[in-house]
């Protein structure tokens, strides 16, 4: 058995407490230069991501209306083929344009007018890229006609222009080619 007298015993506790203390401030020391070190690792004035990945981005105006959409369409939805890629939609939340990838290996910019008569496309404009490498460019009346169609392949372009007849019931196309200039009439569907 150790007897200490009471001084000796003091002396040893304030010691104690002195080096308790240190330790407390060495840790907090410790702490803050973890937290600066995690700063610095991922940038000043906040974290920046290497890489995000989400199904679909939407940038909404001041209102809340969807503006903007990145990402893939919904399944199941109204296109020939399902698109990849950035849509634009009006103040009232209607969809006027965008560019993408899609499914059939295609990629298009497309712009689109803001109202159209009942039951014709609003797709107005047109640039698209198919699968297979050929190009189109094509612009269409406040109807929905195609008024100018630009086509290239791999057997060379051709240019089209096209009206409908006064009657509004058959479309006069010309043809202008490599091959030469042609003139036809079809139905308006």
């Amino acid at each position: 058995m150790n007897s200490a007298s009471p001084e000796v015993l003091e002396v040893r506790l304030a010691r104690l407490e002195r080096s308790l203390q240190r330790a407390r401030w060495g840790m907090l020391g410790l702490l803050l230069l973890v937290v600066a070190l995690f700063l610095a690792w991922y940038g000043v004035g906040g974290i920046v991501q290497r890489e995000i990945r989400v199904h679909r981005i939407y940038a909404v105006d001041d209102t809340g209306t969807v503006r903007v959409r990145i990402g893939q369409d919904p399944a199941g939805g109204h296109r020939l083929s399902r698109v990849a890629g950035v849509t634009f939609y009006d103040g009232t939340g209607l969809e006027r344009g965008g560019m993408g990838t899609m499914a059939n290996g295609s990629a298009a910019v497309a712009l689109d007018a803001s109202s159209t008569p009942k039951g014709t496309d609003r797709d107005r404009v047109g640039l698209m890229v198919d699968g297979k490498g050929n190009t189109m460019f094509m612009l269409l009346d406040a109807k929905a006609v195609p008024v100018v169609v630009a086509k290239g392949g791999d057997k060379g372009g051709s240019l089209q222009v096209s009206a409908l007849t006064p009657d509004g019931k058959q479309l006069q196309v010309r043809t202008l080619g490599v091959d030469g200039d042609r003139q036809s009439t079809e139905d308006a569907d």
